[in-house]
């Protein structure tokens, strides 16, 4: 709970918040100090804590500390998602803290653990990793806060600087059969998932939450029909989405009948890329469409999707080329009523919140 702004405090209420700093006494001048920490300023990941209560208001060091210097102060925690090895593929916060295997939660100060009910406590969830989706379904977020935190909790999302929260991209769409119509691209998904309200979004430079874009549709066929007989050209694929992980560029089309079957030139598309595209990746491009004997020709797959371009459909011809693949989101919300309030909207692309969370 967080101590009271006014009124008389006791060492037993700033035990009960911060810990006990000797089994079950504890001394006021122990808190200016941590438990085996290091000394203030902390960090935590990237984060940095001037005192125990993450503020500065309680002592540190040898300077002079009374009971009133904890009035307004609460437990600090974080939770990790910045160490080695602690990104990964569509997570949720409130697991890895109720979880609390060795190392995935810090309390500030190092006199307790952390709490089960987190009401009143500051928790910030801390990346500076990168942390994917899956593909083709737009609500399915990389990392979700959860929504199991206690009524109370003060709760964050802090973005370091090698921090990226990004959907995954969608997978370009293959090219024609012959003279048939290509395949649609498939669709991203999405970033962070807020499922608690009131949750601040923090991001420092370099950091980043993104959505997975959709992948190009795949190009449609054409054919050409002589007294020789018919032939077909076949689309080119569509050319993958960016995001975590990428999406992969589509198969080139396939001549399975009439003159010259088999032998099909149309181009696969290629997978997109993760680096690029303002940190968002970088989007695939379309595959060429098929040339039989230059009489026939197929359409090119439209390109992938990358931030502030969206995904192209395949090229039309005989057939009807693929539907282009829609974007994921980079934050979105259960509903309407969650409140995300955020620092800076330019490291978030695009700069939107949607709602619906898978």
């Amino acid at each position: 709970m967080t101590l009271p702004s006014s009124g008389q405090i006791s060492l037993g209420d700033v035990a009960n918040e911060f810990g006990y700093t000797d089994g079950s006494q504890t001394k006021l001048g122990s808190y200016r100090t941590t438990n085996g920490q290091g000394n203030y300023p902390l960090s935590v990941g990237s984060l940095s804590y001037s005192s125990i209560d993450g503020g500065g208001a309680v002592p540190v060091g040898s300077a002079q500390i009374k009971l009133s210097d904890f009035r307004n102060t609460q437990l600090q925690t974080v939770v990790n998602f910045y160490g080695s090895g602690k990104g990964g593929t569509r997570l949720n916060a409130y697991n890895r803290y109720s979880s609390n295997s060795s190392g995935d939660v810090t309390v500030v100060g190092n006199y307790r653990s952390r709490p089960t009910n987190t009401s009143g406590t500051r928790v910030k969830i801390h990346v500076n990793q990168t942390i994917g989706s899956e593909k083709n379904s737009i609500n399915h977020c990389a990392l979700r806060t959860g929504n199991a935190w206690n009524a109370g909790t003060t709760l964050s999302v802090d973005v370091g600087s090698s921090g990226r929260v990004q959907g995954s991209g969608g997978d370009g769409g293959d090219g024609s059969v012959n003279n048939g119509s290509g395949q649609p691209g498939g669709s991203g998904s999405s970033g962070l998932g807020v499922e608690y309200t009131e949750t601040a979004v923090n991001i420092v430079s370099g950091g980043i939450i993104a959505a997975g874009f959709g992948g190009g549709g795949g190009g449609a066929g054409g054919e050409q029909t002589d007294k020789p007989g018919t032939r077909y050209a076949a689309g080119g694929g569509g050319g993958g989405g960016a995001g975590i992980p990428v999406g992969v560029g589509g198969e080139k089309g396939q001549r399975t009948s009439g003159l010259s079957a088999g032998s099909s030139n149309s181009g696969p598309g290629t997978n997109a890329s993760t680096s690029g595209g303002g940190g968002a990746g970088t989007a695939g491009d379309g595959g060429g469409g098929g040339n039989n004997a230059n009489e026939a020709g197929g359409s090119a797959g439209g390109e992938g999707g990358q931030n502030g371009e969206a995904a192209d459909a395949g090229g039309n011809n005989d057939g009807t080329g693929g539907a282009a693949g829609g974007d994921g989101s980079a934050i979105r919300r259960t509903s309407g009523s969650i409140v995300v309030d955020i620092n800076d909207g330019s490291r978030v692309l695009p700069n939107a919140v949607a709602e619906g969370v898978a």
